[in-house]
């Protein structure tokens, strides 16, 4: 064996090798590549219900289904989204998937949905539609998991996209998910060197204002509620929360460094100054380098500030949390995803198996109702005359009488004299 110390000879002696993937493989991070399970995912593809799938013709009927009845099968879209290959048909699923979550059936879409959805959108690079998918929950109803996180901060990071990770981080923090340990530290890291370069976080238009004054009359007037949490709008507030919810239970120093500043950012004054007090108490020493990030405007500041402090590599630390929490939690996260595609496989199929049941019952009870009035209207007309009477009967207890309506007083007539002689009317003459 021998040791390439060149980067450019080493690239040209893979390609040699026949590694044909080494541009995708070449840069790693933390995860490696058997975490994106990639081979167990596109295994689901020899599936025979997703092999039979034509998405065209699919999104056409489950569209027209929808314009007709306002309903949509969960399963169906379920199969859409794990069909998907490439990025033709992007718009396609999110659309279907914001009519699912229109429709009644919304409350049995199943958990593959949403993660096949979010591999298709990140593996066709469709970043932007993703990101704003997984804010508009209400529309969407699309959700993140331990799992689908831990990828996506590790595309980011690759990609040095902090800011996208700072946005993946505060979905774990709007859900308050905070049980597994490397989604913790990846996310502690993409919210702190976001903190270096705030920027192209996304801006919600302000409602516009009319120019002129309009008064509508309501029946009741709405308080304004924010309730401090998916209200928040500010970034310095959602990245300071995310923070702060991250590193709440934890008292070493780099974590109650982070702590600090989540809830400076996160504007909470007083929970600060709780913080300050238990770190005087305990004697406990921050870092330099966090603290500095406090903005100068803070009124506190000189209070964070006199607390004992000493310099660290930050970045380091929270590298080798995350590496330590990789090692720690890689085998058994990749063997229960695999786990879970096979269950989710399953449920697809019971899922269906029902579906076809409840359809298969409906078209018999309509076939019923059908057969019932056939025979109903036969018989009318078999025993018409012998049930002639009743059948009016029927008719008259049928005719609906509407309310006569009342429209004021009845006016008397005049009394008309008798002996009245009207005046003779004579043209007049005009000299012309």
């Amino acid at each position: 064996m021998f040791k390439v110390l060149n980067p450019f000879l080493k690239q040209c002696t893979l390609k040699k090798l026949n590694y044909n993937n080494y541009q995708k493989f070449n840069i790693r991070t933390f995860l490696s590549q058997a975490y994106y399970c990639h081979e167990i995912w596109e295994h689901r593809l020899n599936n025979p219900v997703l092999q039979k799938v034509n998405l065209e013709e699919l999104y056409y009927e489950l569209d027209q289904r929808y314009q007709k009845t306002q309903q949509i099968s969960a399963v169906d879209v379920d199969i859409f989204a794990n069909a998907i290959t490439n990025e033709s048909y992007v718009d396609e699923v999110l659309d279907l998937v914001h009519k699912l979550r229109l429709s009644a059936d919304t409350g049995n879409m199943l958990n593959s949905t949403s993660h096949a959805v979010i591999r298709a959108l990140t593996q066709c690079g469709k970043k932007e539609d993703l990101l704003n998918a997984l804010d508009d929950r209400l529309n969407y109803g699309l959700f993140l998991d331990f799992y689908t996180t831990n990828l996506l901060l590790d595309i980011y990071w690759k990609n040095k996209d902090f800011t996208s990770g700072a946005r993946v981080a505060s979905q774990l923090m709007l859900q308050e998910e905070f049980d597994h340990p490397l989604s913790n530290s990846l996310s502690l890291l993409h919210c702190y060197n976001y903190l270096f370069g705030p920027k192209d976080w996304p801006q919600y238009p302000k409602p516009e204002e009319p120019e002129e004054e309009v008064k509508i009359r309501v029946k009741y007037i709405r308080n304004p509620y924010d309730d401090d949490h998916f209200d928040l709008r500010d970034p310095n507030k959602i990245v300071g929360k995310t923070l702060a919810m991250f590193t709440n239970s934890k008292n070493d120093p780099l974590n109650k460094s982070l702590n600090i500043l989540g809830l400076v950012l996160y504007n909470k004054q007083n929970l600060v100054k709780e913080v300050i007090k238990e770190c005087t108490t305990k004697n406990l020493v921050l870092y330099k380098e966090i603290i500095d990030l406090i903005p100068e405007n803070y009124e506190s500041k000189e209070e964070v500030k006199s607390l004992n402090t000493k310099s660290a590599d930050i970045q380091n630390l929270l590298k080798t949390n995350v590496e330590n929490s990789v090692q720690e939690m890689s085998e058994g996260d990749i063997a229960k995803q695999c786990k879970t595609y096979s269950e989710w496989e399953a449920n697809r199929i019971n899922a269906l198996e029902e579906q076809r049941k409840r359809r298969l019952t409906a078209k018999r009870l309509a076939d019923v109702e059908d057969l019932k009035a056939a025979l109903k209207e036969k018989e009318t007309k078999l025993w018409f005359f012998d049930n002639e009477e009743q059948i009016e009967l029927d008719i008259e207890t049928k005719r609906v009488y509407y309310p006569k309506r009342w429209f004021g007083k009845m006016k008397t007539a005049k009394n008309i004299d008798e002996d009245y002689v009207p005046p003779e009317v004579h043209a007049k003459q005009t000299n012309i």
